[in-house]
C-alpha cells in the first residue's frame, strides 16, 4: 500500500479514454485498491418514465466491475464498491464508482449488497483514511463524490 503515495494522482483524473498511462516509476501503474474484483457485461435497461438523457435513455454496451477495497480476509473485511463503464461511438466512454462509504469494511457481514451503494461516500475516519484522502486530494477537491453528468452528454 505504500507505493500509492508515490505514483501520481492526476492521471486517474486527466487522462482521456479508456487506457491509463504507463507509471511515473515502474513504467506501469499498479492498482493498490480494489484490487481484488470481477467484470460482467452488463445492459442499462431504462424505464423510460424520466426525462434524463444519454446513457440515462438505456446503452446495450456495459461493463461492471465489483471489487473490494481490500483483499477480503478475517482480519480485513469486505469493503465492495464498483465501476461501471459504457462504451459510445465516437466519444469516450461513461464511466462512475460507486461505494457504501470509505470505510475499511462491512464488520462481520460477507454480503456484497448488504448496503447501497452511492457515489457520494462521506468523510474519512481513522488515521490511514485521512492519510489516503490527502493523497487523492492532491488531484483534486472532490474526493468524496463522482459526478454524473457525462452520463447524461451523450448516448450509447
Amino acid at each position: 500500500m505504500v507505493g500509492i503515495f508515490t505514483e501520481r494522482m492526476n492521471p486517474t483524473f486527466d487522462t482521456k479514454g479508456d487506457a491509463m498511462p504507463a507509471g511515473d516509476l515502474w513504467g506501469t501503474r499498479r492498482k493498490y485498491i480494489h484490487s481484488v474484483g470481477t467484470v460482467g457485461k452488463v445492459k442499462f435497461v431504462s424505464d423510460g418514465n424520466h426525462d434524463y438523457t444519454g446513457i440515462f435513455k438505456g446503452a446495450d454496451y456495459g461493463y461492471l466491475r465489483a471489487s473490494s477495497g481490500q483483499k477480503p480476509s478475517k482480519d480485513a473485511p469486505l469493503a465492495p464498491g464498483f465501476g461501471l463503464k459504457f462504451l459510445r461511438d465516437g466519444v469516450d466512454s461513461a464511466n462512475l464508482v460507486a461505494m457504501y462509504g470509505e470505510h475499511l469494511g462491512q464488520k462481520d457481514d460477507w454480503n456484497f449488497f448488504s448496503n447501497d451503494f452511492t457515489t457520494h461516500i462521506s468523510g474519512p475516519e481513522g488515521t490511514a483514511q485521512k492519510a489516503l484522502s490527502a493523497k487523492f486530494s492532491a488531484a483534486t477537491d472532490f474526493i468524496q463524490q463522482v459526478g454524473l453528468s457525462d452520463f447524461a452528454k451523450w448516448d450509447q
